[in-house]
């Protein structure tokens, strides 16, 4: 498959102790934007024991099989709240699978845990992988200039969907794709 090329055959399954090392590629790949792992450096061990807090994840594969983009659920309470981590490699493909793959992702996320408010944090120069589910999400906080990210300060905006949305949403889309 060309780098113009669409996927057509996006997966995505749970993750296990297994996938570690892609999840660590992954984060120095993307440096400093994955900023709860990075944050406190890259050392495998401290990366290691918090990925271990984590209370679930997803690998997305592309068409080939191969690992493009890990989604993960953290700080998810009793309070219906969840925080959902969700990064791809740095290049066009693995982008464009992990915006494919992302409504099936929340739609796992709200079924699984139901919670009424799913937080997203993204970089404003972070590439858009939320899909078609992208305009779902409403800006909660924006922190201006957070971070010297490739010599440019980047504002962080923490983004919200809520169980009212997301539902209504998902059973359109899911009636027009029956």
């Amino acid at each position: 498959m060309s780098s113009t090329e669409q996927p057509t055959e996006v997966r995505w399954r749970l993750a296990s102790p297994a996938d570690l090392p892609f999840v660590y590629r992954l984060v120095t790949e993307v440096d400093p934007r994955w900023y709860r792992f990075s944050r406190h450096g890259l050392e495998p061990s401290s990366m290691i024991a918090l990925m271990g807090s984590i209370a679930g994840g997803a690998i997305v594969h592309d068409s080939n099989g191969q690992p493009v983009a890990c989604a993960l659920l953290a700080d998810s309470s009793e309070s219906g709240t969840g925080h959902l981590e969700y990064y791809a490699l740095p290049t066009p493909h693995a982008e464009r699978c992990a915006a494919l793959a992302a409504p099936d992702l929340l739609g796992a996320v709200f079924a699984a845990s139901t919670p009424r408010r799913l937080y997203v944090e993204r970089f404003e120069n972070d590439p858009q992988l939320l899909g078609d589910a992208a305009h779902l999400f409403t800006p909660e906080v924006v922190l201006p200039d957070f971070l010297l990210i490739d010599g440019t300060y980047e504002d962080r905006t923490t983004l919200v969907l809520t169980a009212d949305v997301w539902w209504p949403w998902h059973e359109t889309r899911s009636e027009v794709e029956s």
